[in-house]
């Protein structure tokens, strides 16, 4: 039983406990995937996830205005426009913003930004400012 003079830990303002979490690992990685193929004009077909040390299959269509996915690890469809997208997987929202050197955008998931950058060879990192951390990626 709780007493009285109880006092609930003195969290920083706007944050409670739940409320903020990190990207989730299939959010970040069909992000990265998403905005590689835009910024190559092309639809790639996979994407290594360097965190988990797993490659992930990717079918379907990525164009400027319209996006039909669907990732093969746990099968959910990835659709919408870029600035519009709904992971089915999660029943979440995400915008995307590719503006050639980067990327940047809102995942739902998390009510975080993220921000990313292109480097060679199909490398790309992902911040996600929620958890204040990069992840690598590459996209094949």
């Amino acid at each position: 039983m709780l007493s009285r003079r109880f006092r609930a830990w003195p969290w920083p303002s706007g944050f409670a406990p739940g409320t903020h979490v990190a990207m989730a690992p299939e959010h970040r990685y069909i992000v990265a995937f998403l905005a590689a193929s835009l910024n190559a004009g092309k639809t790639f077909t996979h994407v290594y996830d360097h965190d988990a040390k797993r490659e992930i299959a990717v079918g379907g269509r990525v164009r400027p205005d319209r996006v039909e996915v669907v990732e093969g690890l746990t099968g959910a469809r990835i659709e919408g426009e870029p600035k519009a997208l709904f992971h089915s997987g999660s029943g979440s929202h995400i915008q995307l913003e590719v503006d050639g050197q980067g990327f940047s955008g809102y995942d739902y998931g998390s009510k975080a930004h993220f921000r990313g950058t292109f480097q060679d060879q199909g490398a790309v990192q992902l911040f996600d400012h929620q958890s204040g951390r990069y992840h690598a990626f590459h996209i094949s």
